[in-house]
């Protein structure tokens, strides 16, 4: 990349969705999330329908589109209390549900619980829905669900559409046209459904629908780390090279570089070094990866996730058995990821984190993918900006490689019904631990 990354997000600062209307919230973020509760102007681009006019139910099945971003599906016909959201084009199937004042349209029931209103995000299509699936459609069976760039120019614009040369003009001649451009100042990543040619330029449209010179940003791929996974079961302890230039001794007494990820099976530690069956590494280069016991609010046989917050290690449990091990990346001194049992609440395909570092100024990092709250505004989460699993870094919450975010994201409850993007419900316990200090030992 053109420029380091001082901020390397976990993001305490920012709470998850309330599920709640525009005017309700059951969180108070001081910084907020990017979820858009307001009614879209228009439909983006590659997602041109013709409008639709208002439909008549009966007591039969109905297609329901969703109009937003994110378009809300509420836990009972209230405007209060959330259940999940789909994204914007999602065709839900409902049934008609008996009105209320709470909206002012009508309510449809939909599956597998839930209610969506259809004056607020939804609208009721008179056939069958749209056969074409949105270009701004999260690839769910990807490590990464969306294609992903960061801002390298401070001095780019962001366009809620495609600007004309006299906008542009006025936008970088100091015109303060805030409902229309903003400026990318700060570190700002974006999600990219596609690309256009405009005015001989190439620009990046965003999964919101914003526009983005492609001369503005830089292609990010991810970091290639994924776990160790086995459904029957992985031996414990594991050692994994978390840092650059790590150098092992083999069997054979000779001294070779290791790349950064590398693993193998732990025999013994003695002093500053780790022993495996074929190798010795330096403790210094290397985290280690062990069993721990079930917390005894974890019920026999249920699964579990271990976060080891001095190690920055996790471990996915199915009842005692250990079944996947990788590297996180947990929060920095100051943003300490909190330890304890928790249970996953809140579960999201991606959504967007921005807020304000003291230090390193204003962060914007569209669609963080395989979000899973637990505990407040702290969440296990994909990382797709950095490549440095091993090391504490985030505001608070625990990074974790795309590919093992994803594996956990759909191995873990609660369980996203067909066609969702969030839900809400008590899931997977997730128990993060932390050797006390040596004055509270």
């Amino acid at each position: 990349m053109r420029r380091s990354l001082p901020i390397l997000l976990g993001l305490g600062l920012v709470a998850p969705l309330a599920f709640a209307d525009a005017t309700t919230s059951e969180t108070a973020p001081a910084s907020g999330d990017a979820i858009d509760l307001t009614p879209a102007p228009s439909e983006p681009p590659g997602w041109a329908l013709r409008p639709v006019p208002r439909v008549e139910v009966d007591d039969g099945e109905t297609w329901l589109l969703a109009r937003r971003h994110n378009a809300l599906v509420y836990a009972s016909r209230s405007l209060r209390h959330g259940r999940g959201l789909v994204r914007r084009g999602t065709a839900l199937a409902g049934t008609p549900a008996s009105r209320n004042e709470a909206c002012d349209g009508r309510w449809f029931r939909v599956e597998p619980g839930g209610y969506v209103c259809t004056a607020a995000g939804f609208r009721a299509l008179p056939a069958d829905p749209p056969s074409e699936t949105p270009d701004a459609a999260p690839a769910t069976d990807a490590p990464l669900p969306y294609a992903y760039a960061m801002v390298t120019d401070r001095e780019a614009f962001r366009y809620e559409y495609l600007p004309s040369r006299r906008l542009r003009e006025r936008v970088q001649g100091g015109a303060n046209l805030p409902d229309i451009a903003e400026q990318l100042n700060g570190d700002y990543f974006v999600a990219v459904a596609g690309e256009e040619e405009h005015h001989d330029e190439t620009w990046l449209r965003t999964v919101t629908g914003d526009y983005v010179r492609a001369a503005a940003v830089e292609r990010i791929e991810g970091s290639a780390l994924a776990g160790v996974h086995d459904a029957d079961g992985i031996e414990l302890p594991l050692a994994f090279v978390y840092a650059d230039d790590v150098r092992v001794t083999d069997a054979s007494g000779t001294t070779r570089g290791v790349p950064k990820y590398a693993r193998f099976g732990v025999v013994s530690v003695e002093g500053d070094t780790v022993v495996g069956a074929e190798v010795r590494a330096p403790r210094d280069g290397v985290r280690l990866v062990q069993q721990v016991p079930r917390p005894a609010d974890v019920p026999e046989g249920a699964r579990w996730i271990h976060v080891d917050l001095d190690e920055q290690t996790i471990v996915a449990y199915e009842g005692d058995t250990p079944i996947f091990a990788s590297l996180v990346a947990s929060g920095k001194e100051g943003y300490d990821t909190p330890a304890g049992t928790f249970r996953i609440r809140h579960k999201y395909v991606s959504i967007t984190m921005r807020g304000e570092d003291p230090h390193d100024g204003v962060y914007d990092v569209a669609e963080v993918p395989w979000t899973m709250y637990y505990d407040g505004s702290y969440a296990l989460h994909g990382a797709y900006w950095h490549d440095g699993f091993g090391n504490v870094r985030s505001h608070g919450c625990t990074n974790i490689a795309p590919a093992d975010a994803r594996f956990l994201f759909t191995w873990s409850t609660p369980r996203l019904p067909e066609g969702w993007h969030g839900v809400r419900a008590d899931g997977t316990y997730v128990h993060l631990t932390r050797a006390p200090d040596d004055d509270e030992a």
